[in-house]
């Protein structure tokens, strides 16, 4: 297996390429605990923010010290098509019949179509805090659309070596 560079000069070359790496259709999966559970269509939350702590310092009037702060993780926001697979909405179960044993690890991976893994966003003690079942409509010719979010302690991103064509 190939080492990953991970100075800033191996940044550089790595991105030399970039926009030929980028591709608009790409396939989104869900897995908990190693197991691939779900394909989704959308997801939103894989966001940070670190409280700025301001401290004014008597007689100097230049500038205030900012240091960091708490750091807060935003909850996962899935959007998937229904199917037959009832294994989120077990999941989601569980923590609704109080079996806290529902905390689990997971990642958001990102592949193209060929089934190549681009990028790893992984989370730990995770857990359903909302569902939502989809909108129906009979004029409409809509996909039917569930959503699931879920909380956690906070994301990993895992790089992948782009000499190799590893899937998920």
């Amino acid at each position: 297996m190939a080492e990953i560079d991970n100075s800033y000069a191996g940044r550089q070359d790595a991105t030399k390429n970039v926009l030929d790496d980028i591709e608009g259709n790409m396939i989104f999966a869900l897995e908990i605990d190693g197991i691939e559970v779900a394909n989704f269509i959308e997801c939103s939350g894989l966001k940070r923010s670190t409280e700025v702590v301001e401290i004014q310092e008597g007689g100097l009037n230049e500038f205030v010290h900012k240091l960091p702060g708490q750091t807060r993780w935003e909850n996962i926001v899935l959007r998937y098509g229904v199917t037959g697979d009832d294994t989120l909405q077990w999941w989601a179960d569980e923590v609704l019949q109080d079996e806290f044993s529902a905390r689990r690890s997971g990642k958001i991976v990102i592949k193209r179509l060929s089934g190549y893994v681009v990028r790893r966003y992984s989370f730990q003690a995770a857990w359903p805090v909302a569902w939502e079942g989809p909108a129906f409509n009979a004029n409409g010719a809509d996909l039917a659309i569930e959503m699931m979010e879920i909380a956690h302690h906070g994301l990993v991103v895992e790089l992948v070596d782009p000499s190799s064509e590893a899937t998920a």
